[in-house]
């Protein structure tokens, strides 16, 4: 790949103090798992056992991701100069989004600017009533898989895939019909294709969200630290849209991927172990929407972490044919996050209730002791992410993912049930039409309890006595991490949805006029 390493000198202080931290992180957990292991109270040996566990792979989890982000890559905003036009397919895959959404989508795409060929194709699952005539008026190619009484089969990859057999171009643009884009997006990611091992190059994702982006949908440790992580390593994930694939790779793998839910982590997946490469553009082409309320943000979190925990447990990168060292650690980072999010951080947040209820420690050395160790240990960590993440609110991060622990039990049981030969149903974020919404305050009472659960045992076992009150005073640090972490959701969830505020560049936001 490109030599070229923009920004290096002006991220050079920032990248040796994250590299200098993570090291000392590293070795402040070794210290930490060597005095938890001299710690364990033999009193409780399976919870203990738990305990080293789930530390074992906090720490696991800080390694990998460390790897995955110890060398960014920066791009230039300009991208890199056309040394041919290209074809280049667009692909508007809709599913029953409202028909003045797609629309907006379709006039921002009819203001895209392109030196060659370019082609617009609506590949219309719904069939969506209104959409045939705004393609039409707009000279744009409609499909629809219900003529052909297929319509559906393999969700989104599917209808892509149905794309692909209807058309010809060398590039392929794939828009996400809720993702209204730049003009200047074939400009900026086409040149990239000069490089003829790279398969796709994925630009930065930015949605409009509520006021305070209560759920973190625009993820900006993901997409402004962790993606130019792995685009230092030519393994950039793609997300789905504002992505722009070569036919060549796409036809050299079968297609876009059909067994998961959603087909953009599969098919890269499958590229990547195939040889391929792929880069990142860090500057955000479109503008999309996020979902708007708890029970929307459960199906979308759900529906990404069922399709990244399938590949774990059925096709895991440690053992994938034709992936590089790197490769593997790049698909391990979000398959661990999401099993720490759902079991293991809650089972830390579980330990305290315990000790409240029952008077029991799971370490029998003075709590002062624990409270050096894992405090150090602690803080070197906070410390490591801010650096490693470019300051980029992954405590935020931390907070929307540890709130979100249901959501992603529930998507390992179900990736567990559902090996390659099972698929389960898959909905668009955005469809259309009338659907009865359960309350918000039963999507997060998980989390309420344990969050209430934290506040107001201490006081049950003060006033009960039979705690020790360091014992107490002990596990108030972490009830109160607990609350911290949890807390950001529930409100978030309990809260009426606000009008969303893009947080976009101009250029972006002026594609939605």
């Amino acid at each position: 790949m490109t030599n070229e390493r923009h920004r290096e000198r002006e991220d050079r202080g920032r990248r040796l103090r994250a590299r200098a931290w993570a090291l000392v992180t590293v070795a402040a957990g070794l210290l930490y798992l060597i005095w938890v292991f001299r710690a364990l109270n033999p009193a409780h040996p399976v919870l203990g056992a738990v305990f080293v566990f789930a530390e074992l792979c906090c720490l696991g989890l800080f390694i990998v991701t460390t790897i995955g982000v110890w060398e960014l890559r920066f791009k230039r905003e300009e991208g890199v100069p056309l040394d041919q036009a290209r074809s280049v397919d667009v692909f508007v895959p809709v599913c029953g989004e409202p028909a003045d959404m797609v629309t907006r989508t379709l006039e921002a795409l009819d203001g895209v600017r392109w030196v060659g060929e370019k082609r617009v194709y609506v590949l219309d699952d719904g069939p969506t009533p209104g959409v045939r005539e705004v393609a039409d008026a707009l000279g744009f190619t409609y499909l629809s898989r219900d003529d052909t009484g297929d319509a559906r089969a393999y969700a989104k990859a599917g209808n892509l895939n149905f794309g692909l057999a209807h058309s010809q171009g060398e590039l392929i643009l794939v828009m996400d019909a809720d993702q209204v884009a730049a003009p200047h997006i074939l400009e900026a990611l086409a040149g990239y294709m000069r490089f003829p091992a790279v398969a796709f190059v994925q630009s930065q994702q930015s949605f409009l969200v509520p006021e305070g982006d209560p759920f973190f949908n625009n993820d900006h440790v993901f997409y402004e630290a962790v993606q130019l992580g792995l685009d230092g390593g030519d393994c950039v994930v793609s997300c789905g849209s504002g992505v722009l694939y070569r036919r060549e790779a796409l036809d050299h793998v079968g297609g876009f991927a059909t067994w998961n839910l959603v087909e953009d982590l599969t098919t890269s997946y499958n590229m990547h172990a195939a040889g391929w490469k792929s880069l990142y553009y860090q500057y955000p082409l479109s503008v999309g929407l996020s979902p708007m309320n708890v029970w929307g943000v459960y199906r979308q979190r759900g529906q990404w972490a069922l399709d990244t925990l399938r590949l774990f447990f059925w096709d895991n990168p440690l053992f994938k044919r034709g992936l590089d060292v790197f490769g593997r650690v790049s698909y391990l980072i979000i398959a661990l996050a999401y099993l720490c999010a759902a079991f293991v951080f809650p089972f830390f947040f579980m330990v305290p209730i315990w000790s409240y209820l029952t008077g029991g420690n799971v370490l029998y050395r003075h709590e002062l002791e624990f409270a050096a160790y894992r405090g150090l240990y602690f803080v070197c960590m906070a410390l490591a992410m801010h650096y490693l993440f470019r300051g980029r609110q992954a405590g935020k991060q931390f907070q929307v993912l540890t709130g979100l622990f249901p959501v992603y039990a529930r998507a390992a049981m179900l990736a567990l049930m559902y090996p390659s030969r099972r698929q389960r149903a898959y909905r668009p974020n955005n469809e259309s039409g009338p659907r009865r919404v359960p309350p918000a305050w039963l999507a997060v009472l998980p989390q309420i309890v344990l969050l209430v659960a934290n506040a107001v045992l201490p006081f049950y076992a003060i006033m009960v006595g039979r705690v020790p009150a360091r014992l107490i005073a002990a596990n108030i640090a972490i009830s109160a991490l607990a609350i911290w972490s949890l807390l950001p959701v529930v409100l978030g969830a309990l809260q009426a949805p606000a009008a969303p505020v893009a947080e976009a560049p101009r250029e972006v936001m002026d594609g939605l006029a």
